[in-house]
């Protein structure tokens, strides 16, 4: 993960003390102050909507407009908006911090890679509600390739709880998290895990996969 996506799911992690999820009154912006242009809060609207409740300037800037009160799945094409709600509702309801990774297109036919992460919180009660999350391009962003314009989903991955002790996500979904419909058989997953030589060593993982994927 990215240093930004690292560091807000470490306070993510702290602030909840033995909660399985925080409330959104335990986030800190001071203890993220370098991070806070490319943080963002989604808010779960009464329909179903879920979209920006806050959105850093850096984020804003990408995408040529101010993101407040904007759907989070419009950023991403028409066929994929189904999906991408789907996610959001999946990480709430099951109270699972995922990170996702995805193709940002601007003007130019060139993609820049990107990885966004989002964190389940709660706010009045105990119910989650919130996401906070962080998009964190890979590659620099050229000044003519903005605005952007849209997104391509790529991956979705669970955060394991592991990674709050050791730092390393083992485990890759090959798409959405589970939803709180009935949930599908386990299904075989091969994880891949890079070592210092940057030579693939791989293991299998009995995960649940679910709908959404490719």
């Amino acid at each position: 993960m990215q240093a930004t996506t690292t560091a807000i799911f470490q306070h993510w992690s702290a602030v909840k003390g033995n909660r399985d999820i925080p409330n959104r009154r335990d986030i800190a912006p001071a203890a993220l102050q370098h991070f806070l242009p490319d943080l963002f809060i989604l808010e779960q609207l009464a329909g179903g909507g879920v979209s920006f409740r806050l959105a850093g300037t850096r984020l804003c800037t990408l995408f040529g407009r101010e993101l407040r009160t904007t759907g989070f799945e419009r950023l991403f094409p028409a066929d994929l908006r189904p999906r991408i709600l789907r996610i959001c509702h999946n990480i709430m309801n099951q109270r699972t911090p995922a990170v996702l990774h995805a193709a940002a297109y601007g003007r130019s036919v060139q993609a820049t890679p990107v990885e966004i992460a989002l964190l389940p919180m709660t706010s009045h009660g105990s119910r989650a509600d919130r996401v906070f999350g962080a998009f964190c391009p890979l590659t620099a962003v050229q000044p003519l390739d903005m605005p952007l314009r849209h997104l391509l989903l790529k991956t979705v991955e669970a955060i394991p709880l592991a990674l709050e002790e050791s730092g390393e996500n083992t485990a890759a979904l090959s798409g959405a998290l589970p939803p709180s419909a009935p949930a599908a058989p386990a299904t075989t997953v091969v994880a891949v895990r890079r070592h210092e030589f940057g030579q693939a060593v791989r293991r299998v993982l009995h995960l649940k996969v679910f709908d959404g994927g490719r």
